[in-house]
């Protein structure tokens, strides 16, 4: 999957802030995954890529 709007998840990360992190994840990436969002509800690792 690709998400192009990193800058919420980007802040929360580099602020430490686990819940606007789990927000900026449930909020703003989810919804574009459809009905099989709870494919992606948990992540263990992100790859970036430029």
């Amino acid at each position: 999957m690709n998400v192009r709007a990193w800058d919420p998840i980007v802040e929360a990360w580099a602020a430490g802030d686990h819940h606007a992190l789990d927000v900026a994840w449930t909020d703003h990436v989810l919804p574009d995954l459809g009905s099989q969002y709870g494919d992606y509800e948990w992540c263990t690792a992100v790859g970036l890529a430029a």
